[in-house]
């Protein structure tokens, strides 16, 4: 759109509202729409505001920037612990048509290291969440208030924003065991929301549920009360799913009853049913119909994880030795509703 009809549209804009008119440009559905990046675009014959630069939620569906429904078919890359390895594995994860990298960091971890990170994520037409690690299964409120502030730190938040078109942030990862109830979740996650809305992000943010992940009805009963306190109204709500999953029909009723309701899903984590339920998680998982009901449903869903488990999570390494597949890798990559079969990349690329 040239430049003097968006200057001529939006004066006369300015002047309705002086005139105590309500006219108000609606928000762009495509970051597209807007090439000469002046923040205003052209759509459906009138003007629009671009607000969204990159992801965005339209009730149960999550949009790419082009305002696309993208769908993830990802995994979990243990970057934070395994630099070198994580980095260097990203081929390999995309030759299987992996479409999304959850990339595990810490607040230690370096604002250059992760631009680095999803510059290579980028490169091979993958997108990323990047989340944080350090308050897993802590009910602490002034940590999560920590997190937030790491994302708006000057350094860490100009990657951010310049990865802003093809990125999601996860807060906190399973901020908030058994013991949080799903109305302290609610509030307690206020105040961290508003901390990155006020430093200018306005992509997704990724909400993981309490009790570890492991509790779909804080999203359930409460999820609409924090996209309401959302300035941007785009948050997706993620539950993890071991043991507290055994059941097959809660894996079913949690992604109808989040469709149902209007709100974003993602299966940020889960596992299988490994050993019989014999194992440190006690996850009797059943993964390939998590990975049916996903497909059927259009919840995306990140299995854990690419490798480096320790020994009691070793069952977990979809990888052997960072490059072979393992039985658990086999299901998640190449089984009939695996990620190389069903997994579409976002329309960014």
């Amino acid at each position: 759109m040239k430049k003097t009809m968006k200057r001529i549209l939006l004066a006369g804009a300015m002047l309705c509202f002086a005139a105590g008119s309500a006219l108000a440009a609606p928000d762009c559905a495509n970051a597209a729409s807007d090439p000469d990046g002046d923040g205003w675009g052209w759509e459906s014959g009138m003007s629009c505001q671009v607000v969204f630069k990159g992801f965005r939620v339209a009730g149960a569906v999550l949009n790419d920037a082009k305002g696309n429904a993208f769908v993830a078919r990802g995994v979990n890359n243990p970057h934070a612990w395994f630099d070198a390895q994580a980095y260097n594995v990203l081929d390999n994860l995309a030759a299987r048509r992996t479409n999304l990298i959850r990339v595990v960091w810490t607040m230690g971890g370096s604002a250059a290291r992760l631009d680095q990170i999803l510059t290579a994520i980028e490169a091979r037409r993958m997108v990323s969440i990047v989340e944080l690690h350090d308050g897993t299964g802590s009910n602490d409120a002034a940590l999560l208030q920590r997190m937030a502030n790491y994302w708006v730190r000057s350094d860490v938040l100009a990657v951010l924003k310049k990865h802003e078109r093809k990125s999601m942030i996860n807060l906190a990862n399973e901020w908030g065991d058994a013991g949080k109830t799903p109305l302290q979740w609610r509030d307690d996650y206020k105040g961290p929301i508003t901390t990155l809305r006020s430093a200018g992000l306005t992509t997704t943010l990724v909400i993981d549920n309490p009790d570890y992940g492991g509790n779909p009805n804080g999203g359930l009963w409460y999820g609409h009360d924090l996209l309401d306190h959302d300035p941007r109204h785009n948050l997706l709500f993620s539950v993890h799913m071991y043991g507290t999953f055994n059941n097959p029909d809660d894996i079913y009723n949690a992604m109808r009853d989040y469709r149902s309701s209007g709100l974003p899903l993602l299966i940020g984590e889960f596992g299988y049913d490994y050993n019989n339920g014999a194992n440190n998680l006690n996850s009797r998982v059943d993964a390939p119909r998590l990975m049916q009901w996903a497909q059927q449903f259009g919840v995306g869903t990140v299995a854990w994880s690419t490798a480096g488990n320790d020994g009691p999570n070793a069952w977990l390494d979809l990888l052997s030795g960072w490059s072979g597949t393992t039985s658990w890798g086999n299901l998640v990559w190449y089984s009939q509703y695996g990620i190389y079969k069903t997994a579409k990349r976002a329309s960014v690329y």
